[in-house]
């Protein structure tokens, strides 16, 4: 004769949760922010002109990987590579000149350059 999972689960003692008063609190270490940030997040991979490169591909295998008959979608994927290019080296630009632009996207060294202007007290 089988027995139902929940008849089992129903004779077991289930552990009560413990007393949060009767566990005193250890601070290992200072309950502060430091006062830098680590560019280790920011080295994350951008994938550019992924729309124009698969026209491109599907293009070629059509034509047996023949370039001249996918002529179009070449010029097409090298002016999105160029925009996208361009666009990254103003970025790059901002970022050394040391310029903080307000917003959400800021990088490793401007936020460093802002919490450097209000930093933690020790």
């Amino acid at each position: 004769m089988r027995i139902p999972t929940a008849a089992l689960f129903a004779k077991r003692q289930a552990r009560t949760p413990q007393n949060e008063a009767d566990v005193p609190f250890q601070e290992i270490l200072p309950l502060r922010l430091k006062n830098t940030v680590s560019g280790k997040a920011d080295s994350g991979s951008d994938v550019a002109c992924l729309q124009e490169m698969s026209v491109l591909f599907a293009c070629l295998k059509d034509n047996d990987f023949v370039e001249k008959m996918c002529h179009k979608e070449i010029t097409q994927f090298k002016r999105c590579y160029k925009v996208y290019m361009d666009r990254k080296a103003t970025a790059k630009e901002t970022i050394n000149k040391g310029i903080v632009t307000p917003g959400k996207e800021l990088n490793y060294k401007q936020l460093n350059k802002y919490m450097r202007r209000f930093p933690n007290p020790e």
